[in-house]
């Protein structure tokens, strides 16, 4: 009880000390003096001690404000708890003030306290209100896995998921991410987040003096702690009108497959804030951790990219292979080499010109037309002195047009009836002692080519040039050979040289001669059946049905892998769609026997007669045509021009 009594003693502050000695000393004198006067008093005064210290005790212990501070040199564990406040310090103040400090009064003291009391409940309550949901830590957008966009799609979505994280952790209005093409002198806008709705809509701009293309330029990252309005558009270049903007930094990005380090970014990482002076030092190095993060998804979606290419480029070259196997024509080779190459580059237009022996002349041989606009057509000749394509086929080096408005010259010749505009890739298509032709690539928007598109290009044309060498050797073997191997028909080269001639006969004595083209349809259902030996006998019977069917006089060739030509002498054309008629009834109606099955084939056919001065190329080019409407009409049908 003595402890207790003097623990409770040593809590009081020196004046409460002072009031209880004095209290208890008047009570002992009041106790033992016998003077009434004095008891009485030396009672009162205690009586008034005693009720000093029951105020105090009715107000929980809390000392007077400032009685013990000057007075008393040590702090209990009471006064500490009274007087200790929480220091509040707010870091993310907006446009670069300073940091604020607030005060706030705390206690320690397990007694009743009004202000713990209110908050602990209200933390509670807001604990228990959260319910956990899958999308807050598990991305479930279905676009996370985008296997059939293939490395592009991922890195953009990568990219989008990058951009936010940086946009939320430094407060920003606007972030984009835009590449360096520094061979087409342009900013490509990849991806961008935004709150504005007056970011620019278009992809590419040229480089010029704003602040994104200065930090392309050397590489340097670059802050503005004040964005002055009137001048935001041509400073900062991706919006289409002013924005409250205050603040911009742009940091350069780099990338180098090898092993040295990289002198010139590839890309630009920019934010923006709409605070003063919201940048500094600090996010500088922040941003940096976010380069290098980018760095490494470039690095990762370039590998990817290159094998995946790599890949589709293998895939092309087996196919053009394969199609060559099934059928070894000329027209084969090149139609197979534009359908691959509009597997791999964006186009609108694909056309292939090849020299032609019997013209003497670059000629476009075959054209692929996208929306079908105004183009030009095959069997057209090149102008090769004054024309983009001739140009290039006199220097058999790869060109690059970037945009076609800045070029005076023509396409391919002068007359040609061309609206688009855009840019162009064209590939001589070489071998090692000759260039046979060339390939064009057109597309309708500017700057849509770079010098890997000619590398990808590039292997396809020279898988094609090594067929297109082996026909040639096979045209001069053929020179010294008339007569086909397989159908026992004229060959082509013979077959010219006779149409050429006749001609020329039905033009000096005013007779008629009429060209007749064959070929067989679903050519490449029956050789995927019955293989090329199964359709050399087809072929084999085709022709022996049509050389049964013609006068002695006439002329049987094999003008194509698939195709005979027949020369009807002193027929017009009349006649010779009734004997082509009946031709094709026969042959439609004739059993073939192929390893013991039994089919029949049928054959589509043109027309063309030859009227007064006509030429050779011309009654040619016209059957052909001719037959390629009966064809695209569906076959088994003859069409007469």
């Amino acid at each position: 009880m003595l402890n207790t009594v003097r623990s409770w003693f040593n809590a009081l502050p020196l004046k409460q000390e002072r009031v209880v000695v004095a209290g208890v000393i008047l009570f002992l004198v009041g106790w033992f003096i016998p003077v009434s006067m004095v008891k009485v008093l030396a009672f009162v005064l205690s009586g008034a001690a005693v009720a000093y210290r029951a105020v105090l005790w009715l107000r929980n212990g809390v000392p007077i404000e400032g009685e013990h501070a000057a007075e008393h040199p040590s702090i209990t564990t009471e006064e500490q708890d009274s007087e200790m406040k929480k220091l509040v310090f707010d870091d993310f103040q907006p446009g670069g003030k300073q940091y604020r400090v607030d005060f706030v009064e705390e206690t320690r003291n397990q007694g009743p306290s009004p202000a713990p009391q209110r908050a602990e409940p209200e933390r509670s309550i807001a604990l228990s209100e959260y319910e956990f949901q899958l999308s807050d830590f598990v991305d479930v957008n279905e676009d996370l896995f985008v296997r059939e966009g293939g490395p592009k799609s991922e890195f953009g979505f990568l990219m989008k998921k990058v951009l936010t994280v940086v946009k939320e952790v430094h407060f920003a209005h606007s972030v984009a991410f835009f590449w360096v093409n520094r061979e087409k002198n342009q900013m490509v806008l990849e991806s961008f987040i935004s709150d504005s709705e007056k970011f620019m809509t278009h992809r590419r701009r040229e480089m010029s003096n704003d602040v994104i293309s200065q930090v392309a330029a050397t590489g340097h990252p670059r802050i503005l702690n004040h964005v002055n309005a009137a001048g935001q558009l041509e400073m900062l270049g991706y919006y289409e009108g002013i924005e409250p903007v205050k603040t911009f930094i742009a940091v350069p990005i780099f990338y180098s497959k090898d092993q040295v380090i990289p002198k010139e970014p590839v890309a630009v990482l920019t934010i923006d804030c709409i605070d003063e002076d919201a940048y500094g030092p600090e996010t500088l190095a922040s941003l940096g951790q976010f380069t290098k993060l980018i760095s490494a998804l470039i690095k990762s979606y370039t590998d990817k990219y290159d094998l995946l290419l790599d890949s589709e480029v293998l895939r092309s070259i087996s196919r053009i292979r394969e199609q060559l196997k099934m059928e070894f024509s000329l027209h084969n080779a090149i139609k197979t080499l534009a359908e691959e190459a509009s597997k791999l580059l964006s186009w609108d237009y694909i056309t292939i010109v090849l020299f032609d022996e019997a013209r003497k002349s670059w000629v476009v041989q075959f054209v692929l037309n996208r929306m079908n606009d105004p183009y030009v057509t095959p069997t057209h000749e090149i102008d090769p002195q004054h024309s983009l394509v001739g140009s290039t086929l006199q220097s058999a080096v790869p060109k690059i047009v970037d945009s076609l408005d800045a070029v005076e010259l023509p396409r391919f010749y002068k007359a040609e009836r061309v609206d688009a505009h855009g840019s162009m890739l064209i590939v001589p298509i070489n071998s090692t002692n000759r260039c046979y032709g060339a390939m064009i690539v057109e597309s309708k928007d500017a700057n849509a080519y770079s010098e890997t598109d000619v590398k990808l290009l590039q292997k396809l044309v020279d898988t094609t040039s090594s067929a297109l060498e082996i026909f040639a050797l096979t045209d001069v073997v053929n020179n010294y050979v008339l007569v086909d191997e397989t159908t026992g028909v004229a060959t082509r080269k013979y077959f010219i040289e006779r149409v050429q001639e006749e001609v020329q006969r039905a033009n000096d004595f005013s007779l008629d001669l009429t060209v007749v083209m064959c070929s067989i349809d679903s050519m490449n259902d029956h050789m995927q059946r019955y293989g090329k030996a199964g359709f050399d006998f087809v072929l084999q019977n085709v022709g022996r049905m049509i050389k049964a069917s013609v006068r002695p006089y006439d002329l049987i060739g094999r003008y194509d892998f698939n195709r005979f030509a027949v020369l009807l002498i002193n027929t017009d054309a009349n006649e010779a769609n009734l004997w082509a008629e009946k031709l094709r009834k026969n042959i439609a109606s004739n059993i073939i026997n192929v390893d013991q099955k039994s089919f029949s084939v049928t054959i589509s056919i043109g027309v063309c007669g030859a009227v007064s001065q006509t030429s050779d190329i011309e009654l040619l080019e016209n059957a052909s045509q001719t037959l390629k409407k009966a064809i695209e009409a569906g076959g088994n049908i003859v069409r007469v021009f």
